[in-house]
């Protein structure tokens, strides 16, 4: 009778995780945010958050921000930028 309360834990704790880590996968895939920072010069930084990127290059940016509005800036010079991961 003793072996069942710690077995029985285990065998639940193991089937939780089975369930909950595609659950957690899905939801990362999903529902990421990244942080994009754009500058043409050091001083002037300007950052915006996305829901999801779908172009980046020196001179383009298209996704769709946090915020649910779409997003697409194209200039004729280039820009520097970094993105990060929040989410």
């Amino acid at each position: 009778m003793k072996k069942i309360g710690p077995t029985l834990s285990k065998t639940v704790s193991f089937v939780g995780h089975l369930i909950a880590k595609p659950f957690i996968w899905f939801w990362k895939l999903f529902f990421s945010e990244w942080e994009v920072t754009i500058w043409y010069d050091p001083m002037k930084k300007t950052a915006y958050n996305f829901k999801y990127i779908s172009k980046i290059d020196s001179k383009t940016l298209k996704g769709r921000l946090v915020s649910g509005e779409p997003f697409e800036m194209k200039t004729q010079e280039p820009f520097n930028f970094q993105i990060k991961k929040v989410k």
